[in-house]
């Protein structure tokens, strides 16, 4: 398997703790408008190594549906022909019998947790605390499934409805409040941002229903944009909205997400309709209701739950497929390996090259020592 190294960071600062002023309440403090410019920088460089080698960026939906052939035969496909075909994909397959790169991304976690043993991230500009709240969830959801993939992951629908899964479970204490990754969103990120729907756009959950993760941590110069692009892919996406016989079908995620809406139908509406393109904005007028039917728990990797068992005839027909041009596609039924899956299979190896066969010592050293 492919060893991840992180990009090279100074031990000493991987190990040493930003200083961090106390606030007495969580909400209070993130919620304040910030003037005070911190005297230091949450450092991203890792966790950005990680995204760029690891996050697979799909074209933006066209609407289409998967034919029965092709969701028969891949390339990451489950049993959605809607929305199968959506949302960036993480490379979790890298992590099976992988102890080294679990043990990477779990010390990415631990480094962006030790921000939070100090009592000065308040003092961080809202945008940048958005970007730390949002990217620290993220990594939380990357680690949990790193650990245990593929193990319990072909749907990740027990997680969202079930209250003991791991999204909320208490996981991170921040100014003596214990926390979850449901109470990121609905205890911080929400009063920090005074309710502005976009942010539940920033929240991957590590399923195709949900949005998309990124190639990038959120910063303060990126927050808005990304936050943005990421509505405008979902909304317009068949994950987010869609219409059938004159219905307006929209995400089942929307229906957990009345607190960012005081007029939760009209408001939502006209939040739709502000990402909305053109064609989705015309079918949006005129329209008084919308049916929560739209979901897709599968996990976002690149196999999918349908071919993860065909992971060892990928992996042994890997430097073969790579060297087919693109005009022989239709004649890899020899392979095993669909003419779709070749263009992922190239897009891993672009990606594999900003990955080194072993990590680092200095990294090695900092994972062994969380």
């Amino acid at each position: 398997m492919i060893k991840l190294i992180a990009k090279s960071v100074i031990l000493s600062t991987l190990l040493s703790a930003p200083c961090f002023a106390e606030s007495s309440n969580t909400t209070q403090s993130l919620s304040s408008k910030n003037q005070v410019t911190a005297n230091f920088a949450v450092d991203y460089s890792q966790y950005n190594t990680v995204l760029q080698a690891s996050v697979l960026e799909l074209a933006r939906s066209d609407r289409s549906y998967i034919s029965y052939d092709e969701n028969e035969q891949g390339p990451n496909l489950g049993s959605n022909r809607a929305t199968d075909a959506e949302a960036n994909r993480f490379y979790y397959e890298q992590f099976i019998d992988d102890p080294e790169l679990k043990k990477s991304i779990a010390a990415i976690q631990s480094n962006l947790l030790s921000y939070l043993a100090n009592n000065q991230l308040s003092k961080l500009s809202n945008e940048e605390q958005t970007a730390f709240w949002l990217n620290l969830h993220n990594v939380a959801v990357i680690n949990e499934l790193a650990q245990r993939y593929p193990k319990d992951t072909n749907s990740l629908s027990y997680d969202v409805a079930d209250k003991s899964s791991f999204f909320y479970k208490k996981l991170f204490t921040y100014n003596g409040q214990e926390l979850s990754l449901d109470d990121i969103e609905y205890k911080i990120l929400m009063p920090l941002n005074k309710n502005n729907p976009l942010v539940m756009y920033g929240l991957y959950k590590g399923y195709i229903g949900s949005p998309n993760i990124r190639t990038q941590a959120y910063t303060a110069n990126n927050l808005m944009p990304s936050l943005i692009d990421n509505a405008q892919e979902f909304i317009n996406s068949n994950r987010g909205t869609n219409y059938s016989s004159n219905l307006l079908n929209v995400s089942t995620m929307y229906k957990d997400k009345k607190a960012y809406f005081n007029d939760f139908n009209n408001d939502l509406l006209a939040h739709l309709s502000l990402y909305a393109d053109n064609d989705l904005l015309n079918k949006l007028k005129n329209k008084k209701t919308a049916l929560f039917t739209i979901d897709n728990y599968d996990i976002t990797d690149v196999t999918g739950p349908k071919h993860r068992d065909s992971y060892d005839i990928i992996i042994s027909n890997w430097d073969k497929a790579l060297l087919i041009p693109q005009h022989s596609f239709p004649r890899l039924n020899n392979l095993n390996i669909p003419a779709k899956r070749i263009v992922i299979l190239r897009e891993l190896q672009r990606k594999n090259d900003l990955l080194k066969t072993n990590v680092s010592g200095e990294n090695a050293y900092y994972a062994n020592n969380q």
